[in-house]
């Protein structure tokens, strides 16, 4: 029941409803065949891609889940009045805190989509009146990469997408409320993107020192001026940022290696903890060349915590839980998800850096059913799995 002929992008899986079922939202791109192709130029003149607004976008999908298999097309009703726009990334989080999963939309020159879950099946798009649709300039922008994180660890979810070299990629504070503000300046992340094109992206520790950090992928989709006969006009450097812990970043690339020195057509970015060391890999795909597997090596100065978070009756990860590790009076709070990115996924395991302190924090679990529970002296430096059930109630 999930079958569809869209221009697909980016994906996510969701239980909406908290029937303990995953659900599907599926972000579709444009309405294009071969038969309605029309030839674009760039500036300068010669043939190009063209821009999104030369074909009608195409309708996103949202797939109930009704088990043993079979899903059903429930846009229509659970998207009520739906103005969907070019698709190319998706990620979720419950941004206001009410315990219902919500679904961020980042679209190609179009206003982007909040779809705020109402607990009864349905959507409300909000995405204007929370701040996040447009730039702080209220300009809609080409949004291709996006991904959801507390950047901040003040417990709320934020939002940071990438877009054209122009227009520089958008970092988007949540209040708590699911109100958002535009800090990509203050942040320093706006002005260090300019002159790249973003596609995936993803917040990740990447030192394990308690504070997400940033990675994009870049490859330009017009030809760059000034290389002439350059066989390959569209590659760009990726780019990393630490996060400082003061709500500024730090561009680290000219210090991470050979890897970011390479110079790609960069598109897919997928997160994940590939060699099970604790600290997160990356896989990149790319135009015209080969995908690339950049592994971690930053070291293990700092100890960590993985968690795979899993339900009593069932095997599968526990998509949309939260986890919070308590300690000293502070909180870092994490998601369970797979979405997220350019066209990607990533690895539902949650990981979490603890820095220098071998002390193992109080966990807690909101589950996707909305039960509560705590573990306390999980080892470190390792991964364990909790099933829902097993905790102890607070």
């Amino acid at each position: 029941g999930a079958e569809g002929g869209g221009w697909s992008v980016s994906a996510a899986f969701v239980d909406y409803d908290r029937d303990c079922r995953l659900d599907l939202y599926v972000g579709n791109y444009v309405q294009y065949s071969i038969e309605t192709d029309r030839p674009c130029t760039g500036l300068s003149g010669r043939r190009d891609y063209c821009t999104p607004e030369v074909y009608a976008p195409q309708a996103d999908r949202l797939y109930r889940n009704l088990g043993g298999g079979r899903f059903v097309d429930e846009t229509a009703t659970a998207l009520p009045g739906a103005r969907f726009g070019p698709a190319l990334g998706v990620s979720t989080a419950d941004f206001d805190g009410d315990g219902w999963i919500d679904i961020y939309v980042a679209n190609d020159v179009h206003a982007n989509l909040l779809w705020m879950n109402q607990g009864d099946g349905t959507f409300r798009e909000g995405g204007l009146l929370s701040g996040a649709a447009l730039s702080g300039d209220g300009v809609a922008e080409a949004s291709m990469g996006v991904d959801a994180g507390d950047f901040d660890n003040d417990g709320d979810f934020d939002l940071f997408m990438t877009h054209l070299p122009t227009e520089g990629n958008n970092l988007y504070e949540n209040d708590g409320a699911a109100f958002f503000e535009d800090v990509s300046i203050r942040t320093g992340l706006g002005p260090a993107s300019h002159g790249r094109t973003g596609f995936g992206a993803a917040w990740f520790d990447i030192d394990n020192d308690g504070w997400l950090d940033l990675l994009t992928v870049n490859g330009a989709i017009e030809a760059i001026d000034g290389r002439g006969d350059h066989p390959f006009p569209y590659d760009e450097t990726n780019l990393l940022f630490r996060n400082l812990g003061n709500r500024r970043f730090e561009d680290v690339t000219d210090r991470a290696g050979a890897a970011l020195r390479l110079s790609e057509i960069s598109r897919g970015a997928a997160f994940v903890d590939i060699d099970n060391d604790g600290d997160t890999d990356v896989v990149v795909s790319n135009n015209t060349g080969r995908a690339r597997l950049f592994v971690n090596e930053v070291g293990a100065d700092n100890h960590w915590l993985g968690l795979r978070l899993t339900g009593s009756n069932t095997e599968r990860d526990m998509l949309g839980a939260r986890v919070a590790m308590l300690r000293a009076g502070e909180a870092i709070w994490r998601h369970v998800r797979t979405d997220g990115s350019y066209a990607s996924a990533r690895d539902p395991r949650v990981l979490v850096g603890l820095g220098r302190s071998a002390q193992a924090p109080l966990v807690r679990v909101v589950w996707p059913s909305g039960r509560v529970e705590e573990w306390t002296d999980l080892p470190i430096d390792g991964y364990t799995t909790l099933v829902e059930g097993e905790g102890t109630v607070p």
